[in-house]
């Protein structure tokens, strides 16, 4: 079973500082290190002013992860601004996607958050071109096997990451945010029709409605578990900035329009149980949205709650759930045998290729 400390605290802090022990405090740094949350909480604890009422080494570890991600997050304004003249000078959108875009909407979601990358969204016919552009801008791919980059070329929802050669800043440039390669189609032309300029800057930045059923899509549709409890609290602060905005029936409207409503239904649903969480309640009881998947939150909430056994087990059907949906049958069967005979192909090259180097 995972531990749900991480759960308890953003669900309602006041209520875990008052009960937290020593050892409870200690594991919960553990963890917030772990999933890249010590800032998170530093600011949310800021926020909520209960920063006096934890103990003084919780404050000053979050304080100090709080100055790393503000530096992250200078370096991410930094390096849009390099790129700005790019896109500036293209006659087709750039949407800006997950943490870039949370932290340019200057939402809560986004205080303290930590950057692996820049996820960008641009229209498919243009995907080539600003990869070809990007290549002038210093960005390469590094790194595939010929398998893995025609992989992405031909199934994934992006191109291949690109790192800068020489600021290794990675750019993740989506085309689509599901792959192409699953039977199930999305409809992402609403995200590029409601998106909005960013003051000063040729990038756009999705409605907040938007970025909440793209983090929905990303949980519910995929195999990915390994930052479940991160992901949930994301989606917890989506939701409740969609709310704030008045957006949960343009939302509702728009999961319907994209045809992810079982997603969005399986997210409010999570919410509702996990953070009691207003706006989840509020979704379930609409006419708008389909009802959950009581299967699916069934092997999500094992996940997190359940006993060895039974998450591991909860844990393998979600793996193989996400790969079938992700892929249709066709290729998921070619994937599964054609994936492990590429990766045997390459170690005997690399092995003949050593012998005949020493001989």
């Amino acid at each position: 079973m995972l531990s749900t400390l991480m759960l308890d605290f953003f669900a309602d802090p006041e209520r875990f500082i008052q009960h937290a022990s020593a050892a409870q405090w200690t594991q919960f740094l553990q963890q917030a290190r772990q999933h890249g949350l010590s800032a998170r909480f530093y600011y949310l604890l800021q926020r909520k002013g209960l920063l006096a009422q934890v103990p003084q080494q919780v404050q000053q570890h979050g304080l100090s992860a709080a100055r790393y991600a503000e530096k992250q997050q200078q370096a991410l304004f930094s390096e849009l601004q390099q790129l700005e003249p790019l896109f500036a000078a293209a006659e087709y959108p750039c949407v800006l996607l997950k943490g870039a875009a949370y932290r340019c909407r200057a939402l809560p979601v986004s205080y303290g958050r930590l950057f692996a990358d820049i996820d960008m969204l641009v229209p498919a016919a243009q995907l080539r071109l600003t990869r070809d552009k990007l290549f002038f801008y210093g960005f390469q791919e590094v790194g595939l096997s010929d398998y893995d980059r025609a992989y992405y070329l031909n199934w994934s929802h992006q191109n291949p990451p690109l790192q800068h050669y020489q600021r290794g800043t990675v750019i993740d440039l989506h085309h689509h945010i599901y792959p192409t390669a699953s039977a199930r189609k999305i409809d992402i032309s609403p995200i590029f029709s409601h998106a909005e300029a960013m003051p000063g800057s040729a990038f756009k930045l999705p409605k907040s409605a938007h970025l909440f059923i793209h983090a929905a899509v990303h949980m519910f549709y995929q195999e990915e578990t390994h930052k479940l409890q991160k992901d949930l609290i994301d989606l917890n602060d989506l939701l409740l900035q969609v709310q704030q905005e008045q957006q949960l029936d343009f939302m509702l409207q728009q999961a319907t329009l994209m045809t992810v409503q079982s997603a969005v239904a399986n997210a409010c649903q999570i919410l509702a149980e996990v953070f009691a969480n207003p706006a989840a309640q509020h979704c379930r009881g609409s006419m708008r949205l389909s009802k959950a998947q009581p299967l699916v939150c069934y092997l999500l909430l094992s996940m997190l709650r359940g006993d060895g056994i039974r998450a591991w087990l909860a844990q393998q059907l979600w793996f193989v759930r996400g790969h079938k949906l992700k892929m249709r049958w066709q290729v998921l069967l070619y994937h599964t045998l054609a994936k492990p005979a590429a990766a045997i192909q390459q170690w005997l090259r690399r092995t003949l290729h050593s012998d005949i180097k020493r001989r």
